[in-house]
């Protein structure tokens, strides 16, 4: 926990700090506790003011020329025929933006701390990108009396104006449905109307995130150890994904949990992770949440999938 808390830390206190948020972040008072909970949380504090990168100019495209002004040989009939056989056109080069795209991504435990943190920083890195995080442990869609992600997604959103929302929550939802500032019920677990309400809530974020001009990639929950827990994120994962297919092309939903199982559908427990090539454990002891390892494998097989989704290529920092 010393490292990992360490790196947290690290990552985010050469950010200037924002205005403050009024999102209450204490203790829930009653009901079942949340499940899945890391004690450091990078991102309880208030959202950081962050300075996109001066990005340079785009390098100019291949740009194919007007077929009517080439020097082509013609027949007869006045069409050109072919002056060299076999020969095609470069691809074009991937556009790039004239300012980063902006990221935000909002989440629990999982974005708060290792994950979140190595995946925002890989994409700082990239030229083309601004990575911006908000994350509160034992948060989710469940509880609005311990943290309102409705409510504070729209906050970050208005804040934020990214062009990308990247969504991890769920993992601490599988519990009674409390209500929201007096609206709607409480809907206990295993009730024929869970899903249902559970649903909603998924909609109504997602209502948040998106937009005209914003897209949300929403990663699925990995696999969990705990078998009881991971018989409620059956669940969970399945209404995530439905809504975000319901979207079409405005929502990505990512399933995680290919990376993280093994050959004989268990929990992946090691893998190679890091330049050594080493194998290295991937969980913690909860066997719910990453080791430092384990972050960077999963935020490993994230970054990319963003790009695709931003239509970026993979450019590298100059050193």
């Amino acid at each position: 926990m010393g490292t990992l808390g360490g790196l947290v830390l690290g990552l985010v206190a050469c950010k200037p700090e924002a205005p403050a948020e009024t999102a209450a972040a204490g203790s829930p008072e009653e009901g079942p506790a949340p499940v899945a909970e890391l004690a450091q949380d990078s991102a309880d504090e208030p959202p950081e003011a962050k300075t996109a990168p001066v990005d340079p100019p785009p390098s100019p495209g291949q740009t194919a020329g007007d077929p009517g002004a080439l020097d082509t040989p013609t027949g007869s009939s006045g069409a050109p025929t072919t002056a060299e056989a076999g020969t095609t056109e470069a691809p074009a080069e991937p556009a790039v933006p004239d300012e980063p795209y902006r990221v935000l991504m909002l989440g629990d435990s999982l974005v708060a701390t290792g994950i979140g943190a190595l995946l925002e920083k890989k994409l700082d890195a990239h030229p083309h990108v601004v990575c911006y995080r908000k994350g509160k442990s034992s948060s989710g869609l469940a509880r609005p009396d311990f943290y309102d992600w409705i409510d504070q997604a729209k906050r970050q959103v208005e804040f934020r104006k990214p062009d990308l929302v990247i969504v991890l929550l769920g993992g601490n939802d599988g519990q009674d449905l409390t209500r929201r500032t007096g609206r709607g019920r409480h809907v206990p677990w295993m009730h024929e109307d869970w899903a249902k309400g559970y649903r909603a809530r998924v909609d109504a974020l997602l209502a948040e995130v998106t937009g005209p001009e914003r897209r949300v990639l929403w990663v699925g929950l990995p696999t969990m150890g705990l078998r009881s827990l991971e018989k409620k994120l059956v669940l969970i994962r399945g209404v995530q994904q439905e809504a975000v297919e319901a979207l079409g092309e405005t929502g990505v939903y990512f399933d995680t949990v290919p990376f993280v199982t093994n050959e004989d559908g268990g929990m992946l427990t090691t893998a190679t992770v890091g330049r050594k090539n080493k194998q290295q454990r991937l969980r913690s002891e909860d066997k719910i949440h990453f080791t430092m390892a384990g972050s960077e494998y999963l935020a490993g097989h994230l970054y990319p999938k963003v790009l695709e989704v931003l239509e970026l290529p993979d450019v590298q920092p100059e050193p």
